[in-house]
């Protein structure tokens, strides 16, 4: 994983735990979109999930995260 990708993940993951929960990517997504209601992000962040959980622990590794970065460049920055 780039530097980037990995300074990026670390600052979304609150907990340092290395896996991102549902609650820190809606976090993460909400802080790109500060007017956005975080209820009106479920929808966005199921979809993540089911795109970007590719072993379906309902969690975000730094490996499925990277993949969603480079998808979603505002994510990355």
């Amino acid at each position: 994983m780039s530097d980037q990708y990995e300074a990026v993940f670390a600052r979304y993951d609150t907990d340092g735990d290395g896996r991102l929960t549902v609650d820190e990517v809606t976090a993460a997504i909400a802080g790109m979109f500060p007017a956005a209601e975080v209820n009106d992000l479920s929808g966005l962040i199921r979809a993540l999930f089911v795109q970007y959980d590719t072993n379906r622990d309902g969690l975000l590794s730094a490996a499925e995260f990277v993949p969603l970065a480079q998808n979603l460049p505002e994510l990355g920055s």
